[in-house]
């Protein structure tokens, strides 16, 4: 009999091995408070032209895909592959208002899902403080411009041209935190798991996109 008992105690342990662990009840409260002050929700409108862009290749495979499954001669399949590069500017352009139609607060909630895999409630706080500070909200306001500026040949010290002794003291002091470092060292992860959402809730609008696209191809329609 106990070694019966003693090998259900040992299933039951196993199983509880197997299960997440339980989630900080502080966390929601701290994700929301940094999402708030990160302006996650505000950040999808200024996203939305480089994701189409980015989405391109996608949306040409899915094109040429779309024309392949049609039952068309030969020669028309070929004339139809053919067109597909002079369309591709007009399906950017549907793919970006397609995009710009997007729920902010559905792609801030697939962003905060991401963030709260990579971080633990404390970095969350720390995060939010900084993103809530002035010198904060100036460095997420001016996210792009830094990132375009600091991939010209000789940059240099991009934060200089925006930022004052003070302001550049506070952020510097950020990055160095636990917090900051581990920003830094997740970054591409976060970008990574952001992108596969991204894939993910775009695929309709890229799925329709391409079907209008591919019927003009195989109509003969001219580029735009």
């Amino acid at each position: 009999m106990r070694s019966a008992a003693a090998a259900l105690l040992a299933l039951a342990l196993a199983a509880c091995a197997d299960l997440p662990p339980p989630q900080d009840p502080a966390k929601p409260a701290a994700l929301a408070a940094f999402s708030a002050a990160y302006g996650l929700a505000e950040a999808w409108p200024r996203m939305a032209p480089k994701i189409a862009r980015d989405s391109l290749p996608r949306l040409e495979d899915a094109i040429h895909a779309d024309i392949d499954a049609d039952a068309l001669p030969d020669a028309a399949r070929a004339a139809a592959h053919a067109r597909v590069p002079a369309l591709l500017p007009r399906g950017r352009s549907a793919l970006a208002a397609a995009l710009r139609d997007f729920d902010a607060r559905a792609f801030a909630r697939d962003a905060e899902a991401v963030y709260a895999e990579a971080f633990d409630t404390g970095d969350l706080r720390a995060m939010a403080a900084f993103y809530d500070s002035p010198a904060g909200r100036k460095l997420s306001a001016l996210s792009a411009t830094l990132v375009a500026e600091s991939r010209r040949p000789g940059a240099g010290d991009v934060l200089a041209a925006h930022f004052d002794a003070d302001e550049r003291a506070r952020i510097e002091a950020f990055w160095a935190s636990p917090a900051g470092r581990r920003m830094n060292a997740t970054a591409e992860q976060v970008r990574e798991g952001l992108h596969d959402r991204f894939v993910a809730r775009s695929a309709p609008a890229v799925t329709a996109i391409a079907r209008e696209l591919a019927t003009a191809a195989e109509a003969g329609a001219p580029g735009s």
